[in-house]
């Protein structure tokens, strides 16, 4: 009993500590984006520039900290609900309702095989969204020295001026062909995004290999499939669908296909710009429902495993 008070009281200030800090960075970019407001800043000069540059640094550094801190106690969180659940006298098969989060922790956390599945697939889908949102920008053929006027290797804040969260940007120029270009709501679509469709990988293995109702597996697994799709638009719709169109247009144009009609898929990119926010809402609700359908489906004849060593 002492343990199970112990693992609450854990997680509650885990609770806290990552609620606090998410308030903190939407007080953060709030504030952030009234003080680089036209009327805030005033004359533009070269002190003025330096100071807010380095005012969007710390920003930046402040979101990538904070990041780190609610990961950590989300994973605290975690391990917490499985130790408060494996501790209890009652945890036995078809005990499981309302132990969502618990069961997915331990399925993760059972074997080699699914931990390493989960970092895998959650590194994979980060490069794929890195990529196709061009916070990676990749041109073989393209001297960004000589475009930008710039060193290689070096890097630049840029302060504004744009919604908060769309700035401040960081920009690093690693090599002549290699560019890093890192937008705040990115990088956080990122570590969300990834991490969500890792857990429903690592859920839909597990219940492949344990020969799980057909149905459900299904059904889960095409509401997963829907959300990381969608969530390759979800920080650039313009950039995303302008890699998959031109594709599309690719293939038209070595197919023979007039010149309008090879140019069209870049048009239908740039449309899909304004419905950013809708695909983000769909993304992280279609892979929160798979989820929940795959555990929801197990729940009832899950056994946890050993406590954790």
């Amino acid at each position: 009993m002492q343990q199970k008070d112990f693992c609450v009281d854990i997680r509650n200030r885990s609770i806290g500590i990552s609620l606090f800090a998410t308030f903190a960075i939407v007080v953060v970019f709030a504030l952030y984006g009234y003080v680089i407001s036209p009327v805030h800043i005033g004359i533009i000069s070269s002190k003025t520039i330096q100071s807010v540059s380095a005012l969007g640094m710390a920003v930046l550094l402040f979101l990538v900290g904070s990041l780190v801190v609610i990961g950590y106690n989300v994973y605290r969180i975690c391990l917490t609900e499985k130790m408060k659940v494996q501790s209890s006298v009652n945890v036995k098969k078809g005990y499981n309702n309302g132990m969502l989060l618990p069961i997915v922790v331990d399925i993760i956390s059972q074997t080699k095989r699914y931990r390493l599945v989960f970092i895998i697939v959650l590194l994979a889908y980060a490069l794929l969204f890195a990529f196709i949102s061009q916070m990676i920008i990749f041109r073989p053929y393209v001297s960004f020295s000589r475009i930008y006027q710039v060193s290689i290797p070096s890097w630049i804040i840029t302060p504004c001026c744009n919604l908060p969260g769309l700035v401040p940007t960081f920009t690093a120029y690693i090599s002549d062909s290699l560019i890093v270009f890192i937008i705040p709501i990115n990088l956080i679509l990122t570590v969300v995004l990834s991490t969500l469709v890792s857990v429903n990988v690592t859920l839909a293995l597990y219940v492949f290999q344990n020969n799980r109702s057909k149905n459900t597996k299904n059904n889960s697994c095409c509401f997963s499939g829907i959300g990381a799709a969608t969530g390759l638009f979800t920080a650039c719709p313009t950039c995303a669908g302008t890699f998959f169109f031109t594709l599309v247009g690719t293939i038209i144009s070595a197919a023979g296909a007039p010149t309008t009609l090879a140019a069209a898929p870049a048009a239908a990119a740039a449309a899909l710009a304004p419905f950013q926010i809708l695909f983000i809402i769909i993304s992280i609700a279609m892979l929160l429902v798979s989820a929940y359908l795959t555990v929801n489906s197990i729940k009832k004849n899950y056994a946890f495993n050993d406590p954790i060593k």
